[in-house]
C-alpha cells in the first residue's frame, strides 16, 4: 500500500509543480504590446483532477520444497495465475488544485501610473497605489525603472532605427515612497532623444508591476 500511496502523491506534487509552472508563465508575458496598449492577461485559477488507479497484488503459492512466496505488487491485468492468491486494489482520487497568487493569497499591490509630457526636458509621472481589496497603500516603496528594451520595441514600431539612450535620459529617483493617500510624485528626465521615440517607465513592488509610456517629443 505503500507504493500505492507514494505513486498518487508524486502524481499530485508533479500536477502542483505544473500548475505553479503554468502560472509562472502566464505572468511573465508582456504587458504592453507593440503599439504601447495593455495586453490581456490571462490566469489559471484551479485545475480539476480525478485519478484512477488499479493494482493486483500477487501472493504466489509455496512451490515445492520451497517456503511461501512473497507477494508481488503490479498492476490490475484481470489474470489470475493458478495457484496464487489475487487481491486487486481500486483507487480513485479527485479534487482541485488550486493556484495561489504571489503574495500567499494576500491582497495583491496595484499601481496606476499617470505620466505627463515631455516639459522642457523633464515628465512628471505620477504614482498611486493601493490593493486588490480597495485599501491604499501608505508608506510603500515603489522601484522605478526605464525599461530600455520596451522603449527600443516601441519607439522602432514608431520608426526610430535606434534607440542609443542618452546620458541625461534617466529618472530622478531609483525609489519613492507613497503618502498617506497612497500616492508619491517623481519625474523622467529627457535628453535630446528622437521626438517620435517612445521611454517605457516600470514601477514594481515585488512581482507586482505597472508599466507607463512617456512620449520624448518635447511640448514645451
Amino acid at each position: 500500500m505503500d507504493f500505492v500511496d507514494n505513486s498518487i502523491g508524486q502524481l499530485l506534487v508533479a500536477l502542483a509543480d505544473g500548475v505553479r509552472e503554468a502560472e509562472r508563465a502566464l505572468a511573465s508575458g508582456p504587458q504592453v504590446d507593440d503599439s504601447g496598449r495593455a495586453v490581456t492577461r490571462y490566469a489559471l485559477p484551479y485545475l480539476d483532477f480525478s485519478i484512477n488507479v488499479d493494482v493486483e497484488v500477487v501472493n504466489p503459492s509455496a512451490q515445492a520444497g520451497g517456503g511461501r512466496g512473497l507477494p508481488v505488487l503490479r498492476l490490475f491485468t484481470g489474470r489470475n495465475d493458478a495457484g496464487s492468491d489475487n487481491r486487486e486494489i481500486r483507487s480513485s482520487v479527485s479534487g482541485r488544485l488550486v493556484a495561489v497568487p504571489a503574495g500567499d493569497g494576500l491582497p495583491a499591490p496595484r499601481i496606476r501610473i499617470t505620466p505627463g509630457a515631455n516639459i522642457g526636458g523633464k515628465a512628471r509621472i505620477e504614482l498611486f497605489v493601493s490593493n486588490s481589496a480597495g485599501e491604499v497603500l501608505a508608506g510603500q516603496p515603489v522601484e522605478l525603472n526605464l525599461d530600455l528594451l520596451a522603449s527600443e520595441t516601441l519607439s522602432k514600431a514608431r520608426g526610430v532605427a535606434s534607440l542609443p539612450r542618452r546620458d541625461g535620459t534617466r529618472l530622478a529617483d531609483g525609489i519613492v515612497t507613497t503618502d498617506n493617500d497612497g500616492r508619491a510624485v517623481t519625474s523622467l528626465l529627457i535628453a535630446n532623444e528622437p521626438a517620435k521615440a517612445l521611454l517605457v517607465v516600470t514601477a514594481s513592488i515585488g512581482p507586482f508591476s505597472a508599466q507607463a509610456t512617456i512620449s520624448a517629443e518635447v511640448l514645451g
